[in-house]
Protein backbone atom coordinates (compact mmCIF):
# COMPACT_ATOMS: atom_id res chain seq x y z
CA UNK A 1 0.00 0.00 0.00
CA UNK A 2 2.91 2.20 1.20
CA UNK A 3 4.66 1.50 -2.24
CA UNK A 4 1.49 2.45 -4.30
CA UNK A 5 1.15 5.99 -2.16
CA UNK A 6 5.13 6.57 -2.75
CA UNK A 7 4.38 5.66 -6.97
CA UNK A 8 1.11 7.84 -7.16
CA UNK A 9 2.75 10.68 -5.39
CA UNK A 10 5.93 10.38 -7.54
CA UNK A 11 3.84 10.15 -11.09
CA UNK A 12 2.07 13.38 -9.90
CA UNK A 13 5.40 15.64 -9.37
CA UNK A 14 7.25 14.13 -12.53
CA UNK A 15 3.94 14.00 -15.29
CA UNK A 16 3.81 17.95 -15.72
CA UNK A 17 7.90 18.09 -16.63
CA UNK A 18 7.81 15.31 -18.90
CA UNK A 19 5.14 16.54 -20.90
CA UNK A 20 7.62 18.25 -23.03
CA UNK A 21 5.88 20.84 -25.48
CA UNK A 22 2.39 20.41 -26.58
CA UNK A 23 2.04 22.96 -28.81
CA UNK A 24 -0.26 22.50 -31.67
CA UNK A 25 1.21 24.51 -34.63
CA UNK A 26 -1.48 26.37 -36.46
CA UNK A 27 -2.67 25.46 -40.08
CA UNK A 28 -2.41 28.28 -42.06
CA UNK A 29 -5.73 29.21 -44.05
CA UNK A 30 -4.16 29.03 -47.52
CA UNK A 31 -3.15 25.24 -46.73
CA UNK A 32 -6.58 23.96 -44.56
CA UNK A 33 -9.04 23.36 -48.02
CA UNK A 34 -6.41 21.22 -48.90
CA UNK A 35 -5.49 19.40 -46.36
CA UNK A 36 -9.39 18.75 -45.06
CA UNK A 37 -9.50 17.37 -48.97
CA UNK A 38 -6.68 15.01 -48.33
CA UNK A 39 -7.99 13.51 -45.34
CA UNK A 40 -11.53 13.57 -45.76
CA UNK A 41 -12.76 9.63 -47.41
CA UNK A 42 -12.60 10.07 -51.18
CA UNK A 43 -15.18 8.66 -53.50
CA UNK A 44 -15.28 4.52 -53.30
CA UNK A 45 -12.54 4.88 -50.63
CA UNK A 46 -15.24 2.77 -48.41
CA UNK A 47 -17.31 0.81 -50.29
CA UNK A 48 -18.71 -0.90 -47.19
CA UNK A 49 -20.51 2.21 -46.12
CA UNK A 50 -22.82 2.07 -49.50
CA UNK A 51 -23.92 -1.88 -48.03
CA UNK A 52 -27.48 -1.24 -47.16
CA UNK A 53 -27.29 -2.64 -43.61
CA UNK A 54 -30.01 -4.36 -42.03
CA UNK A 55 -30.42 -4.02 -37.85
CA UNK A 56 -33.50 -6.32 -38.41
CA UNK A 57 -32.34 -10.17 -37.92
CA UNK A 58 -35.50 -11.64 -39.60
CA UNK A 59 -36.23 -9.27 -42.27
CA UNK A 60 -31.94 -9.87 -42.76
CA UNK A 61 -31.88 -13.56 -43.19
CA UNK A 62 -35.45 -13.58 -45.59
CA UNK A 63 -33.69 -11.14 -48.12
CA UNK A 64 -30.41 -13.22 -47.78
CA UNK A 65 -32.47 -16.27 -48.96
CA UNK A 66 -34.16 -14.34 -51.44
CA UNK A 67 -31.40 -13.06 -52.91
CA UNK A 68 -28.68 -16.09 -52.40
CA UNK A 69 -26.11 -14.09 -50.53
CA UNK A 70 -24.07 -14.41 -47.17
CA UNK A 71 -25.25 -13.20 -44.19
CA UNK A 72 -22.81 -11.24 -41.76
CA UNK A 73 -24.10 -10.60 -38.24
CA UNK A 74 -21.74 -7.97 -36.17
CA UNK A 75 -22.10 -7.72 -32.53
CA UNK A 76 -20.10 -6.43 -29.96
CA UNK A 77 -18.61 -7.89 -26.51
CA UNK A 78 -21.00 -5.93 -24.45
CA UNK A 79 -23.95 -7.28 -26.74
CA UNK A 80 -25.05 -4.68 -29.07
CA UNK A 81 -22.71 -2.74 -31.69
CA UNK A 82 -25.76 0.01 -31.96
CA UNK A 83 -24.86 1.28 -28.51
CA UNK A 84 -28.57 0.50 -27.48
CA UNK A 85 -27.17 -1.79 -24.59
Amino acid sequence: MRRSLYALLLLGVAFPYARGNDAVPEIAAADFDRLLTAIKPQQGESPWREVVWLTNVTEARRRASAENKPLVIFTAADGSPLSRT
